[in-house]
């Protein structure tokens, strides 16, 4: 429901202002000259973009599908084929417009290449080299059997049925079957690692195995990519001259590669100059520009050259740094990538009968490929038929790569619309109906390798119980400064889930946050220091604790919180807004703390603000509380609250006792003013203003005296909520 109006009130508010803003930017439809128009007319298309791919992906993540073929969608419909060339009030040739005979114009898929460099840069930052070296003897086998059985099985398609359906003759070194060859080997790693991930089988034999595979895949693919840009652009299709282009692209790979690696540390050495994170981000993207830039004149394509600097910073400490710092620029330009990529389909194409039995054609022929060409070598490393087929399954969906690979062809007039259509529906279905095929066949728990023992040395889990969450927060924030004062890098890698990675130079370790767990994965090697940093965070705060116990002086606190009174005008938050007239009683009976807190607990059971089933454990968790630091103020006031995740919103009950009762007060007088809160733990909810608001009409004698007196519950309220 929530995403239905949001979407509403985009569509009511972004295109009547679309409409109004028309007179001043018309002149930069239509392909005029005008560069200010043509600026004018880029800024509007690109905030069409953004909202229409931000809709589309919203969308299919809601149907628990994956977000990029809702903005590829999203592309086709605002596109030229569609909406895009609709004439409108003052664009008389649609907002997106074709562009000659292309869909698009050059300055928007100019930023959708930019958009590439940014996808392929952050795809090699996340490559794994350790992963693919420790496991490169089975990663490698699988990795170039699902590459060179693909590409022959889509290259072969291409000759084949392109012969039949439309009676052209092309061999296989023709740059149609060879394009063909190649978009069907890219595999989309990211589709995959998802749902090993939500099996929890991203560290399982065949986990690794087809993580491992993916990283070969994605390298030879790439490097196989270069020698077709190579040869369409030569125009010769003699095997001595393929020959001899592969050799170069491969060399041109194999030489920035390796001197990358080899010189990762010295280049982030010099992007630590730069000190502030944001900048180093910003600077590492700038070699990644320039490098794509130098491949792209060289005759490689652009997006080789960032795959490669990705690939050389992965190596660093900082690689999660860079991620991290440009998830906005990821955010922002990849979503126009693949909305670009979606403008440039042409529904009617794909909709002729020849287009659509050849690419249901080529997508049978492109998945069988992977899973024969990625399974069979499985056979051969050690695994049963039930792990080989996972591993290949898993290699089947196409992405991200494939869309960038057809898109560059279709620009450089290399492939025609039919081709990139043949693409479009291969990527779509393999996308599409693989994850669930994949996630089906990794509920079972049945052994996957044909011997077991042996395989890769596993690493080392240490696990430190915590008695509650608020302890394990606070440790958790110590051993992260810690480890940032030692120089290492610390990224959160998943926040729902509180997973960290930390590095530096050749020590990575991961750290997971549980409610009372911290969970450490790292090397043997690294067990001992991961101890010591631990046993001195404890020692740390326990020196800590002794030293609050000597300098706090709890009751000056608490006459500091009841002198200093704001005045300001400042927004606030109502304490009508929370406080309500069923959860008020000025008739209190117990005569001790546990009878208050349990009575004023009761009373927001009745309410409905906090389910009965919880008492018990609410209970147990005010009288811990409790026993840390009394909540006795002074003055006859007592203020119990805790954060709980018994409550979904912040719920207060308020009562009186006149007689008073013993609360451990600061002041050593009874209290006869009780307010109880229970805030929400894992929802942002303003609660210290809302106790902060209370205080502020409890300081006042006559409020106080006022509420003493009240004679009814609904004067009590009253009391609480209506003062000055």
């Amino acid at each position: 429901m929530k995403l239905k109006k949001r979407s509403f009130l985009i569509a009511g508010v972004g295109f009547p202002l679309l409409l109004a803003c028309s007179d001043a930017c018309a002149s930069g439809t239509g392909g005029t000259d005008n560069i200010a128009g043509r600026s004018a007319a880029l800024v509007l298309q690109v905030g069409l973009i953004i909202f229409a791919a931000w809709s589309g992906g919203a969308i299919f993540r809601k149907m628990r599908l994956p977000a990029v073929l809702g903005e590829v969608l999203s592309g086709v419909v605002i596109g030229p084929y569609l909406l895009g060339s609709l004439p409108l009030p003052s664009f008389p040739a649609g907002i997106l417009p074709f562009y000659g005979t292309f869909p698009v114009s050059p300055e928007l898929y100019s930023l959708a290449m930019i958009a590439s460099v940014v996808l392929l840069f952050l795809v090699g930052l996340e490559t794994d080299i350790e992963l693919l070296f420790k496991f490169s003897a089975a990663g490698a086998v699988v990795g170039i059997g699902g590459v060179l059985v693909s590409f022959i099985a889509g290259a072969a398609a291409g000759a084949f049925f392109m012969h039949i359906f439309y009676g052209d003759i092309f061999t296989l070194a023709h740059p149609i079957p060879l394009f063909l060859g190649v978009i069907s080997t890219a595999t989309s790693v990211g589709i995959t690692a998802r749902v090993l991930s939500n099996r929890k089988k991203m560290d399982s034999p065949e986990g690794v195995t087809t993580l491992s595979a993916a990283v070969v895949d994605d390298v030879l693919g790439i490097i196989a990519f270069a020698v077709v840009i190579g040869i369409a652009r030569s125009g010769h299709v003699v095997w001595l001259d393929i020959f001899l282009i592969s050799l170069k692209a491969v060399g041109i790979w194999l030489f920035f590669t390796l001197a990358g690696l080899i010189f990762s540390r010295n280049i982030g050495v010099f992007l630590k100059q730069f000190k502030d994170r944001p900048t180093m981000a910003v600077m590492s993207f700038a070699l990644a520009l320039l490098l794509s830039g130098l491949f792209e004149r060289s005759g490689l394509a652009m997006i080789i050259g960032a795959y490669i600097m990705g690939i050389s910073l992965s190596k660093t400490d900082i690689s999660f740094i860079v991620q991290e710092n440009l998830t906005s620029l990821n955010k922002f330009f990849v979503p126009i990538f693949f909305c670009v990529m979606g403008m440039l389909i042409d529904l009617r194409e794909i909709a002729r009968p020849e287009i659509l039995y050849f690419g249901l054609i080529y997508t049978l022929l492109a998945a069988a490929g992977k899973i024969a060409g990625c399974g069979v070598p499985s056979l051969f490393m050690n695994f049963n038929l039930r792990g080989a087929l996972r591993i290949g399954v898993g290699m089947v969906p196409r992405g991200e790569v494939a869309l960038i690979i057809s898109g560059i062809g279709l620009a450089l007039g290399l492939i025609n619309h039919d081709v990139f259509s043949l693409a479009v529906i291969m990527t779509f279905l393999t996308t599409l109906f693989t994850p669930p095929i994949l996630d089906l066949m990794l509920r079972s728990d049945k052994p996957v390798l044909r011997k077991t023992g042996g395989g890769k040395k596993a690493m080392e889990t240490i696990r430190y119980s915590l008695p509650n969450p608020e302890t394990t927060e606070l440790i958790l924030g110590k051993i992260i400064s810690d480890f940032e004062n030692e120089g290492f890098f610390v990224h959160r890698v998943s926040i729902p889930d509180a997973l960290y990675q930390i590095r530096k130079n050749d020590v990575s370790l991961s750290l997971r946050r549980y409610p009372e767990e911290l969970v450490f994965e790292c090397s043997g090697d690294d067990s001992s220091f991961v101890h010591t940093v631990f046993y001195e965070v404890i020692a740390e705060l326990e020196e800590l604790m002794k030293r609050l116990e000597t300098v706090s002086d709890k009751k000056k606190i608490s006459q500091d919180l009841f002198n200093n009174v704001s005045s300001g005008k400042k927004e606030r938050v109502r304490i009508s807004e929370i406080i309500r007239p069923n959860t008020v009683t000025i008739d209190l009976r117990g005569e001790s703390k546990k009878d208050i807190i349990a009575e004023l607990v009761d009373i927001l059971i009745s309410s409905g603000d906090l389910s009965g089933q919880k008492r018990e454990s609410v209970l147990a968790e005010l009288l811990e509380r409790e026993s840390v630091m009394s909540t006795g103020m002074q003055e006859g006031i007592a203020l119990p609250h805790i954060k709980t995740t018994a409550v979904e919103h912040l719920a207060s009950a308020v009562g009186i006792k006149k007689s008073g009762v013993d609360f451990d007060s600061l002041d050593k007088k009874p209290a006869n003013i009780f307010v109880l809160t229970l805030a929400p733990k894992n929802n942002y909810e303003p609660y210290l203003q809302f106790v902060g608001e209370v205080t502020k009409v409890l300081i006042d004698p006559s409020n106080r005296e006022k509420i003493l007196l009240s004679y009814s519950n609904i004067e009590l309220y009253y009391a609480m909520t209506h003062t000055a």
